[in-house]
């Protein structure tokens, strides 16, 4: 028997639902137990729904509740519990509640690398200096180790938490109470290890000179407004500003569906060149309507946007390589970020204004990005979002634009 059907059947899970009282809508945690063979049905109210509004809220309530009634039954002593069967808890009660793309990176790490190293150790036994060694001797960047340190860490916190674990040795006993004391817990830089590749103005437009017209539109887009790959594909025709000239980034594409962005209301301007590639695009491709992906997929009959990753390394990567010369690595990667990179070191070394580059790349602190929020895009963001265009479209692709206007006025 698996440790996570260990724990199943050992638990008391009980169950939350909204009931009618006198005082209105509750929330109650019902569950039952064994009494000398019998089984005996219980119920506790949790609150109303005020003070509970939503039933993740409710739920956290009842974790208090599910944590004490299961002290004295599965795992009543610390020393019968291997990190196995807590990490198994940690992925059926912690990692629902996080996104999913979140979700996905933490089972892998966890599946991959943390579990199989320590599966069968008892999660009381484990020592601060021996997760200390296990990374040390690990051969990975540091931002991988990082993270394998930040995981394991939450199911320890989790295992705190639902009272199953006394201490997170991860984090060490140090500082004050309250505080994690993380001086005396394991260390690891998250130093990046790899290297970042800018891609220079003429690389970029000789690239977009050699590219057909969707991997063209799909990268000038990108390289001067510095979407996110996932925001990039996850646009749809509504989301231009034909008349005010401004790009509106609403959702990513996150695990085949749409999600919404934080920097939903920082509209991002698009010169004149950007907008008639866009309706030279709109021309071709056969889902033009507003509500459709400007980058929808024929194979998925437009219900969804083309697979970005695949079109980058078939048909983007190797042109850039030929052209700059630098090859795809673990420790020099080329992608869709990059145009993301290489557009905040040209912004710099324009000589913008700081805040002018924050607000393009919607890359800021809560505090600057709350207050750009209520505005509109600025004359300097306009400006400086121009000067990048005429840097990088290429000409070939201006004159063929400029002859298209030209037959349309004829």
């Amino acid at each position: 028997m698996s440790h996570d059907n260990n724990v199943r059947l050992r638990h008391n899970w009980g169950t939350v639902r909204k009931e009618k009282r006198a005082v209105g809508m509750v929330w109650v945690f019902r569950w039952s137990e064994e009494v000398k063979g019998k089984r005996r049905q219980h119920k506790d109210v949790l609150g109303t729904l005020k003070e509970f509004p939503t039933r993740a809220a409710a739920d956290i309530e009842a974790d208090r509740l599910r944590a004490r009634l299961n002290e004295k039954k599965l795992f009543s002593s610390l020393k019968e519990m291997t990190f196995g069967e807590l990490a198994s808890h940690y992925l059926n009660h912690e990692l629902p509640r996080l996104a999913k793309s979140t979700q996905k990176t933490n089972k892998q790490y966890l599946n991959n690398w943390v579990i199989p190293a320590w599966r069968d150790r008892l999660a009381n036994q484990i020592k601060t200096m021996e997760v200390q060694s296990w990374l040390d001797g690990i051969d990975r960047p540091d931002g991988t180790k990082q993270k394998l340190k930040n995981i394991m860490s939450s199911v320890y916190s989790h295992g705190v938490r639902w009272e199953f674990a006394s201490r997170n040795p991860i984090c060490g006993q140090g500082g004050t109470p309250g505080h994690r004391g993380a001086s005396t817990g394991v260390r690891q830089s998250a130093k990046a290890s790899i290297q970042r590749v800018i891609l220079s103005p003429e690389i970029v437009r000789q690239t977009l000179e050699s590219l057909p017209l969707r991997e063209t539109t799909m990268c000038l887009v990108d390289a001067v407004t510095a979407l996110r790959a996932s925001e990039l594909i996850a646009l749809k025709w509504k989301n231009v500003g034909w008349k005010s000239a401004t790009l509106k980034s609403e959702h990513a594409w996150v695990e085949r569906e749409l999600k919404g962005t934080k920097s939903r209301d920082n509209d991002l301007p698009l010169s004149r060149p950007i907008l008639e590639v866009l309706r030279l695009w709109r021309q071709s491709t056969p889902f033009s309507r507003d509500e459709d992906f400007i980058f929808a997929s024929p194979y998925f009959k437009g219900r969804a946007p083309y697979t970005y990753q695949i079109l980058f390394r078939r048909h983007i990567l190797p042109i850039i390589e030929r052209l700059s010369g630098l090859k795809s690595s673990k420790t020099m990667p080329i992608g869709w970020h990059t145009f993301r990179r290489s557009l905040a070191t040209l912004l710099i070394s324009n000589g913008e204004n700081v805040k002018v580059t924050q607000s393009q790349l919607r890359h800021t602190t809560p505090k600057i990005t709350l207050e750009l929020y209520a505005q509109a895009v600025s004359p300097d963001q306009h400006k400086a979002h121009a000067k990048v265009v005429k840097m990088v479209v290429p000409k070939r692709l201006v004159r063929k634009l400029k002859g298209q206007t030209a037959r349309s006025s004829a």
